[in-house]
């Protein structure tokens, strides 16, 4: 049986609590990723931070003004649309200096390497994620698996060699 160490993936790309969540977004952009596990400075998981995150907190704060159709999420950040009132212009940009911890999920579902494959995949299934951070004893991230990562893994266990 195929553990959790055997397939995830070591080069886990982690965010801050103190970054902004558009820095969170570049990261994502710049990675391909749709989310990231937080860490704190002695690399401890605290949290996730998910794309779908940051366009909840953008939508939240833009109904809060007055505004119910968005330009694509960060289109916005540097130059509000000309519709934007004047005096709602400086909400609007700040949007993208909320912070990581604000936005992250706190309760954050986590594996450890020696976990067999299908408890991970049982778990992304039930909770409807797409990734889970590993853990070591301390927890330490030390990777992260996806849904992609899991079926991959199941694909190639299933070949006939």
């Amino acid at each position: 049986m195929m553990n959790i160490e055997d397939v995830m993936n070591k080069n886990v790309i982690t965010l801050k609590p103190e970054m902004t969540i558009r820095e969170a977004y570049e990261v994502f952009v710049k990675n391909n990723i749709s989310g990231a596990p937080v860490v704190d400075s002695d690399g401890k998981l605290i949290g996730i931070l998910t794309v779908k995150d940051i366009l909840k907190i953008i939508k939240v704060r833009m109904e809060d003004i007055g505004v119910y159709v968005l330009p694509t999420p960060f289109d916005f950040m540097d130059t509000p649309p000309i519709e934007i009132p004047l005096e709602y212009q400086e909400t609007y940009r700040n949007i993208s200096n909320i912070k990581v911890e604000e936005v992250m999920e706190r309760r954050v579902h986590y594996v450890r390497p020696d976990m067999n494959i299908y408890d991970a995949l049982d778990i992304l299934v039930k909770k409807d994620i797409s990734r889970l951070p590993v853990v070591d004893k301390d927890k330490k991230v030390i990777g992260i698996i996806t849904r992609s990562d899991l079926l991959r893994a199941i694909a190639n266990s299933n070949k006939i060699s």
